[in-house]
């Protein structure tokens, strides 16, 4: 029941043209104006004024058919106020034909929906011109300037009060509706956040590596220049001194030495290294989340304000009502100052009472101070002073303890008059309290409802900015450890490869010097052009491009098979299945650093005399093994079984990594029959 109430209150705020509580405020003023006539009986039974109270009533149909169905708010300025006049007439008119009680607050209800469309130095202008309108209607209506006068008496508190409380519950309305906005823009983008997110990691990967270009790249790039400059200096010195042959080429050697030193360390600086990178500030996300929330309806200083204002307001009020009934003489005057001075004394007692108790007494001293005020004067329009007593309660009561106030205090109101002065209250003047009072307690209750909206949409909105800052931070961090690993893994896996390529031919070549010469020159000359594609290599690294494509991957591996045939005295034999094509550069790619990793770990950690490298191709996977005949000095089945890598052994958790993000997986160790073996095993569906 109470979803299917909150459902179709939803409802009515989507396509009502006011917010709610003016929307309400309007239609209740309208529907209870044609019943406040219906207690007229004299005039009712009077010759014609029977057709003209249903000629009133379907003018005021008409009008709010017309509040409840045009979008005010959507229309221009002038159309605005063409709208605004044509309900001007309408009511005029239906008050000439009729003038039932209640139009005063029709009129009232104009200048709400006036205050909700117009800025102030429209506004205002406009309320005046209605409320001439209005006091025009009165002095035709009655005759009489006295009545002209009480009618303003009587009705200028509770429009006081009802304009104020409108005021408050707009300005709390479109914060709500900010808040809610803001939340929906900020819900809109953290469902857009996987996307985000892959914007922030593109974006932070390539910041990173244009830093890392900068620093480690340019230093691995700068101990490959010397290596390459000791090389040049060794074919220049060996054309014109062969004697010096042999020295060059060992200075050489340790120049290349030093090169695979520094590689090492800049990959155990990518792997191990602090975070040194700068934080990445992006503007994926602004947010613009409020400072604390408003702890009253209002703030603290205009209801300081309003809490001396509104009691001045209505004592004034209510003795000029005393005054234009009475003559001023001390039997009227000495008991309503004695009023006075206690509903002024109840109203501070209240104002600071913190315990719900006592504040409830201060209320109920209010509440008999305003009775008695009206019982004294015969003045009913005093009675509306009990919208002081409401304004209070609609401020700082539970919604629960409002409901049983307002349930308890009018009927004991209504008994104790009916007892003392039953002919105060009639039928006309209880319809007009009730309008009064909801005119203003309703868009207060709101508003504070619209005040506890804004904060849970601020305290969502304020979650969700915290949680996209958290996964952006996330995101950040994980998208520079990313490009540290595939910097590491590439400068390992191929540029480690490549170094200890030359690395062999120089020491191949400094054993030849003495045996031949020319042949020494040829390794150091083939030296130099492997130089020059490890030079290729790293650009290509520092550019994140995949050199291997599936239609390519046959041709770089017969290469790299016959660098090594040249390079070593060992014997490499490579096997290769057919449909290369069909696979990805990814994949492509992987396979080639197996082999170069397989291969290079043999010269760094083995001796052997054979190495067998098989590339096999079925169905579902492409299996890659590395065999060769001699056990490793130092064996790299730990770091494959325990999931940690020792310093010198990152080439087989960069293939570990590049096998788990394609959803394979590699296996080494000794082989029971003598050797060792690397096999790495990928999906073919990785590839898509």
């Amino acid at each position: 029941m109470i979803r299917a109430f909150q459902q179709l209150r939803d409802l009515v705020a989507r396509h009502a043209p006011y917010p709610l509580a003016l929307q309400g405020v309007v239609t209740l003023a309208l529907l209870m104006t044609p019943l406040s006539g219906v207690g007229m009986r004299e005039p009712l039974s009077m010759d014609g004024m029977s057709q003209r109270y249903w000629a009133m009533t379907a003018i005021v149909g008409l009008h709010l058919i017309l509040t409840l169905f045009v979008p005010a708010r959507r229309l221009a300025l002038w159309a605005q106020i063409v709208y605004l006049i044509i309900q001007c007439v309408l009511t005029a008119v239906a008050q000439a034909l009729f003038p039932a009680p209640l139009f005063d607050y029709v009129y009232l209800s104009i200048v709400l929906q006036a205050l909700m469309l117009f800025r102030p130095w429209l506004w205002i202008p406009f309320a005046v011109g209605i409320w001439a309108i209005w006091s025009g209607g009165v002095i035709i209506a009655t005759a009489s300037a006295l009545s002209w006068l009480q009618s303003n008496l009587a009705l200028a508190f509770p429009a006081t009060c009802a304009i104020i409380a409108a005021t408050i519950y707009m300005r709390q309305h479109r914060r709500s509706e900010q808040a809610q906005q803001m939340l929906q823009q900020m819900q809109q983008r953290y469902d857009s956040l996987s996307t985000a997110l892959r914007e922030i990691q593109q974006r932070v990967a390539l910041e990173e590596r244009r830093r890392l270009a900068q620093t480690i790249t340019d230093e691995v790039q700068a101990a490959l220049a010397r290596t390459e400059q000791s090389i040049a200096a060794a074919l220049g010195q060996a054309q014109n001194n062969l004697s010096r042959l042999q020295i060059t080429v060992a200075q050489t050697r340790d120049s290349a030495g030093a090169a695979v030193e520094r590689l090492r360390g800049a990959i155990a600086t990518l792997r191990h290294g602090e975070d040194d990178s700068p934080t990445w500030r992006g503007p994926v996300f602004t947010t613009a989340i409020s400072g604390p929330f408003d702890e009253l309806v209002i703030s603290s200083q205009p209801y300081r304000i309003l809490s001396w204002v509104l009691p001045i307001v209505f004592i004034s009020l209510s003795l000029l009502i005393t005054l234009t009934q009475h003559p001023p003489t001390l039997d009227v005057i000495l008991p309503l100052l004695a009023l006075y001075a206690l509903l002024l004394l109840a109203y501070i007692y209240t104002l600071r009472a913190r315990n719900p108790l006592l504040l409830q007494i201060g209320l109920a001293g209010q509440t008999l101070a305003v009775v008695a005020m009206a019982i004294t004067t015969q003045a009913l329009p005093i009675l509306l002073g009990l919208l002081l007593v409401l304004w209070q309660i609609s401020l700082r009561l539970p919604l629960g303890q409002i409901m049983l106030f307002l349930t308890g205090t009018p009927t004991a109101v209504g008994l104790l008059l009916a007892r003392l002065r039953p002919q105060v209250m009639d039928r006309e003047s209880l319809l007009i309290c009730a309008v009064a009072a909801a005119t203003m307690a309703g868009p207060l209750l709101l508003a504070r409802r619209q005040l506890d909206q804004r904060r849970q949409a601020e305290l969502q909105a304020a979650l969700l900015s915290s949680e996209i800052e958290q996964q952006t931070d996330e995101v950040r961090t994980l998208a520079v450890a990313a490009e540290r690993s595939r910097l590491a893994r590439e400068f390992h896996d191929d540029l480690g490869s490549r170094l200890v390529l030359i690395n062999l031919q120089l020491q191949l070549a400094e054993d030849l010097v003495a045996e031949s010469a020319e042949d020494a020159l040829a390794q150091l000359q083939m030296s130099r052009e492997h130089l020059h594609e490890a030079w290729r290599s790293v650009l290509a690294v520092a550019d994140a491009e995949l050199p291997l494509t599936g239609s390519t991957l046959g041709t770089a591996m017969e290469n790299l098979a016959a660098q090594c045939r040249h390079s070593a005295t060992m014997t490499i034999s490579l096997r290769v299945d057919e449909g290369l094509d069909e696979l990805s550069p990814t994949v492509a790619c992987t396979i080639y650093r197996a082999m170069q990793e397989g291969v290079a770990n043999a010269w760094k950690h083995a001796h052997p005399s054979q190495i067998s490298v098989q590339l096999s191709l079925n169905s579902s996977h492409a299996t890659m093994t590395v065999v060769n005949d001699d056990r490793p000095a130092d064996p790299l089945e730990s770091p494959l079984t325990s999931g940690s890598a020792p310093q010198g052994s990152y080439g087989i958790v960069g293939l570990r990594e590049r096998a788990d993000a394609l959803g394979g997986g590699i296996e080494a160790g000794p082989l029971p029959e003598g050797g060792f073996r690397l096999m790495m095993a990928l999906p073919l569906e990785a590839a898509t």
